[in-house]
């Protein structure tokens, strides 16, 4: 109580607030109806039907981070008859589907992708309009990357624990929904103007976090497509990003990290829960997973560092996500870890991968540490010291 309102009189006289620990946790695309399906308020219909909370059973303790964030692949209404634009697939998810992620703890959403507009403008206000009246009931929602205007373009600011977080989200495509004054639109990295308004507004915003998601690459492509990194970049290097977060192309890339920049690109987070994709678990090592990311940073004195990231693989990102072994999770690392080099170079992340109850890669990039990376890293790093028992 007393740590709150210390909090609150801080905040309320500009004074800078204590030392803070903010992890970010984050995902790739998310729907939950396959192309053209009526979307169902609790069910998965999908090789049979069953709750949608069986498909989540295993992401549940996984949204433990102060932001936890996923990628919004689909138009989310439960109004049917909408305008379906004339295109292979086509997703609807019913608003009780993402209430429900809500309801597990997931609080920030990339709207920007090549579903916003499955169902044209009619779709992609009422997704908006379910998020903002979510905000309304709900404190701390993040979402981003569709509006009127130049709101498409401009970062959302929540503030947890006295650390401002911004978020801002564009998509590839030719710009055949871009907002105007009087629209509603997607947001357009490929559009060189959006992208320019997005890391104008970026920059200029007043933040101790800044989040950027891009929808963007070649689908089932391993490999970062050529002018990608340098796309990518651009938002650490021109608007002062701490963390890139890429998908669309269905399977996990490389990872670089920037410790002087207190900033991460993840180039493809691959599926998390896509009902509408296709079944990934049989392809061969490396494309037969989706990654969760945890990013751990530490806000002191106005400056922010990157101490500690974290990477959860999960097959079955089709269907039913789930965890793997201490094995399947060393194969799959190794395997980011040999991709990350050859794709990204001496940037390249590279994680460990720590015995411990819930494996995982773990990257540990220096104090100061925060308690929840201190524990993370206090097998990798001396700086981080573990728990030991009392010997007296």
């Amino acid at each position: 109580m007393r740590l709150g309102l210390a909090l609150c009189f801080a905040l309320l006289l500009g004074l800078p607030v204590a030392a803070q620990e903010i992890v970010i946790t984050f995902g790739g695309d998310v729907n939950f109806s396959r192309s053209r399906q009526k979307p169902s308020a609790k069910m998965i219909r999908k090789f049979g039907s069953f709750p949608i909370a069986e498909a989540t059973a295993q992401l549940r303790d996984s949204w433990d981070g102060d932001v936890n964030f996923v990628n919004v692949e689909t138009v989310v209404s439960a109004r049917r008859g909408l305008p379906i634009v004339p295109k292979t697939f086509v997703f609807q998810s019913h608003p009780d589907n993402f209430r429900h992620l809500m309801d597990l703890g997931v609080n920030a959403f990339s709207l920007a992708n090549n579903h916003a507009a499955d169902h044209s403008f009619l779709g992609m206000r009422d997704t908006l309009e379910f998020f903002e009246t979510e905000s309304s009931r709900r404190a701390g929602l993040l979402f981003a990357g569709v509006g009127v205007g130049e709101a498409a373009f401009a970062p959302r600011v929540i503030t947890i624990k006295g650390v401002r977080v911004a978020l801002s989200a564009l998509s590839f495509g030719s710009g055949g929904f871009s907002p105007t004054d009087s629209r509603i639109g997607v947001a357009y990295l490929s559009v060189p103007e959006h992208y320019q308004a997005a890391l104008d507004a970026m920059k200029a915003v007043q933040a101790e976090i800044k989040i950027m998601s891009f929808h963007f690459g070649v689908e089932n492509a391993l490999n970062i497509d050529w002018g990608q990194k340098a796309l990518f970049q651009r938002a650490v290097q021109e608007a002062g990003v701490n963390l890139v977060i890429g998908h669309h192309p269905h399977v996990v890339r490389g990872v670089e990290v920037l410790p002087k920049k207190a900033a991460a690109i993840f180039y493809s987070m691959g599926n998390l829960l896509f009902i509408g994709g296709a079944e990934k678990d049989s392809k061969s090592l490396g494309a037969d997973y989706g990654l969760l990311g945890k990013a751990y940073f530490y806000v002191s004195k106005g400056k922010t560092s990157l101490n500690a990231l974290a990477a959860v693989p999960f097959k079955g990102v089709h269907l039913k996500p789930r965890k793997l072994s201490f094995r399947g999770v060393e194969a799959r690392v190794s395997h980011l870890n040999r991709l990350s080099r050859s794709s990204i170079g001496e940037k390249a992340a590279q994680f460990s991968t720590p015995l411990e109850e819930r494996p995982k890669g773990v990257q540990c990039l220096g104090a100061p540490y925060g308690k929840k990376s201190e524990r993370l890293c206090c097998q990798l790093d001396d700086a981080a010291l573990c728990d030991l028992p009392d010997l007296m």
